[in-house]
């Protein structure tokens, strides 16, 4: 199957492909839709063959645009067991937990 030949710099994708491509999404596309579908992913390629121009050997590859540290904090407790506090809401307590309808006989 031809998945995109190059037309005078432009990805050209196949009805073939689009075909594939909605069975594998279990998509049933509208001949517009497959028509549109099309020309969005030959865009999505030209454009991706425009950054593929750029010289990017000077730049450091990252994984995110941000500079991220460890962005964990210590695990510690500031409530406690304020279980007295939290059963003050419940509608029924039975044995210091809430009590709730059975729901499966």
């Amino acid at each position: 199957m031809e998945k995109t030949e190059k037309t005078q710099g432009r990805n050209v994708i196949s009805e073939e492909t689009i075909e594939y491509l909605g069975i594998l999404a279990k998509l049933e596309l509208t001949s517009e839709e497959k028509e549109r579908a099309g020309k969005d992913m030959e865009e999505m390629l030209d454009y991706i063959d425009k950054l593929n121009e750029l010289d990017t050997s000077g730049v450091e590859p990252m994984a995110h645009i941000f500079p991220v540290n460890n962005v964990f904090r210590e695990d510690v407790v500031t409530n406690g067991d304020d279980r007295e506090n939290m059963l003050k809401n419940a509608p029924e307590v039975r044995d210091g937990s809430y009590q709730v309808p059975k729901t499966v006989e």
